[in-house]
């Protein structure tokens, strides 16, 4: 069970610090205050997933070069035991983008760091991730407000709306202040780094909330999150042929994650199983609705898309699927929707 840890002020040397000490440093997760000229503060979540890392590299950039903040910060540290082992999330623990909503193992730092966010005034929020697999840089935000957009804007012309999974950080406080989360890119790219760093130093010298227009966006929806079947034995091959030779329950489309953010068109190869779909793959919709008869049909084994989709984050990243997903399917939104959300 996590408790969250509440600082004033950094440690001495916390910003020399590298991700994988943390956790000796601080103990586990943990909400730092750090003074800047002006309040109301901004409120920064990363490491999340512990093998995140370059939201914090960023940060150690942007605020431990010794000078004075433009704006304060209120900075919530997450998964730092994962981090120590550089992993998303440890053995049997729940991802820490998932633990926003409903009980669970985490509720009482959760509940903590939410009560102490909802006490005082925040001018904004942002959550840091790095991609898994190869995707363009884009924000994720869960309302579509002028405001939201605008923060987007400020990181990529590329964003995408999310119903799903409900439990995220952004949305749980989005009714606090405007939010948004960053996708930046894998963590193996040092450019990862370089426009993170790039990105908070414009949010901590804005004086107000930007306004874009959402239809300034290259905007998508996600419809539906792609799931392996627990337990299903899984590989992947760039040809169908190569597929149907391997002894795997389910052999996936390597050449997927090379079209993350473009349209592919109905019919388009997805993989090769020999069991039953139902039992290999599984496509969950914003309600946690099955959907895969809407998305995926299965002929002799062939598995291919049954209508056109946008994919996005499809990974070859086994301990992602296992512990998040495959991918997900989006349309992209000509514009925003009606109600604002």
């Amino acid at each position: 069970m996590s408790q969250l840890r509440v600082l004033n002020h950094p440690p001495r040397g916390l910003f020399n610090t590298p991700a994988r000490e943390l956790a000796q440093v601080l103990g586990g997760p943990t909400l730092i205050y750090v003074q800047g000229d002006q309040n109301p503060p901004l409120f920064i979540s990363t490491l999340l997933h512990g093998n995140e890392t370059s939201g914090w590299q960023a940060l150690c950039e942007v605020l431990g070069n010794g000078a004075r903040l433009p704006r304060s910060v209120l900075l919530f540290l997450g998964n730092l035991d994962a981090a120590a082992q550089g992993v998303r999330s440890l053995p049997g623990q729940m991802d820490f983008n998932r633990i926003w909503r409903g009980a669970n193992e985490h509720q009482p730092m959760v509940d903590e760091l939410l009560q102490r966010l909802a006490q005082q005034p925040l001018f904004a929020a942002l959550d840091i991730h790095n991609n898994t697999g190869r995707n363009p840089h884009y924000s994720v935000v869960t309302e579509i407000t002028p405001q939201t957009s605008g923060l987007a804007y400020l990181f990529s012309d590329k964003a995408v709306w999310v119903e799903e999974p409900d439990s995220v950080l952004t949305r749980a406080v989005q009714h606090l202040c405007p939010a948004t989360t960053v996708e930046v890119g894998p963590v193996d790219d040092p450019q990862s780094t370089v426009r993170t760093a790039d990105l908070l130093q414009r949010y901590v010298e804005l004086h107000e909330v930007p306004e874009e227009p959402p239809e300034n966006l290259t905007l998508h929806r996600a419809l539906a999150r792609v799931h392996v079947v627990d337990g299903v034995a899984f590989d992947f091959a760039d040809e169908m042929d190569e597929a149907r030779l391997r002894d795997d329950d389910l052999v996936l489309t390597a050449g997927m994650e090379a079209v993350n953010f473009h349209a592919v068109a109905e019919g388009t190869e997805f993989g090769f199983t020999r069991k039953p779909l139902h039992q290999t793959l599984q496509v969950l919709d914003a309600a946690h609705r099955d959907v895969t008869a809407q998305f995926l049909e299965e002929v002799h084994g062939d598995v291919s898309l049954c209508r056109a989709v946008v994919p996005a984050m499809y990974t070859t990243d086994r301990d992602v699927i296992r512990q998040d997903c495959l991918c997900y399917f989006m349309e992209e939104i000509e514009s925003p929707i009606d109600g604002g959300t």
